[in-house]
């Protein structure tokens, strides 16, 4: 059931490429990704992290991916989307919190991106550096601001929840940052698999964004 919420393949944008994978650790997964619906010369892409495991962080995790496909097509401004997001989660009164990463790609290359407490996203195998406000639902009260970044002909944009970053191997280390910067400009399917293959623990999700304009595409 959860498989067919997640999105079937990404969307046709002209000039970006879109690629999203999630390898859940227990059956479900905590983590959720979605490309928004910010029209066909727009990208829009989140990914989030829901605390805990299992069936009720899945079950979460819908919760936020139905109200952010509601939100997405109201607002256009991703530090807006996660300030109306936190309050609806706040007001659930459920336990925990939730990780979240929100981003619009204008036709142009214009990156906006806004952070609710998850991990930086990577540009060309470097991180973006963000401020990172409170995670989803801690307080009704969190703010949310964004930054623009802009990006060049052949950019690669990465997305990943710490699944990645924690993968564990049978003699106990993590496979941490640094080892996870240098993969980060591979494909989402192979740092997938590098991290499986080194020790899951965790639901590993990775997206990928390669900014391609038609003008360059087909110079």
């Amino acid at each position: 059931i959860q498989e067919q919420l997640f999105p079937s393949g990404a969307p046709k944008v002209a000039g970006l490429e879109l690629y999203g994978i999630c390898r859940p650790a227990r059956g479900v997964s905590g983590d959720y990704y979605d490309f928004l619906p910010v029209g066909r010369d727009r990208g829009g892409m989140v990914l989030g992290d829901v605390s805990g495991k299992g069936l009720k962080a899945a079950m979460t995790g819908t919760v936020a991916l139905g109200a952010l496909r509601a939100l997405a097509k109201e607002y256009r401004s991703p530090s807006r989307i996660l300030t109306r997001l936190n309050v609806e989660i706040a007001e659930s009164k459920d336990d925990g919190f939730i990780t979240c990463l929100c981003a619009h790609i204008a036709p142009n290359g214009t990156l906006t991106v806004a952070n609710a407490g998850h991990l930086l996203p990577y540009r060309n195998g470097e991180e973006i550096e963000l401020e990172s406000g409170l995670p989803l639902g801690i307080t009704e009260a969190a703010e949310y601001s964004e930054k623009s970044v802009q990006l060049n002909p052949g950019d690669q944009l990465t997305f990943l929840s710490d699944g990645v970053i924690e993968a564990r191997n049978p003699e106990g280390e993590l496979y941490g940052f640094d080892r996870t910067r240098e993969i980060s400009t591979q494909s989402a399917e192979a740092i997938a698999n590098a991290a499986s293959t080194f020790g899951q623990e965790d639901d590993i999700t990775v997206l990928t964004l390669t900014f391609a304009p038609v003008g360059v595409v087909h110079a």
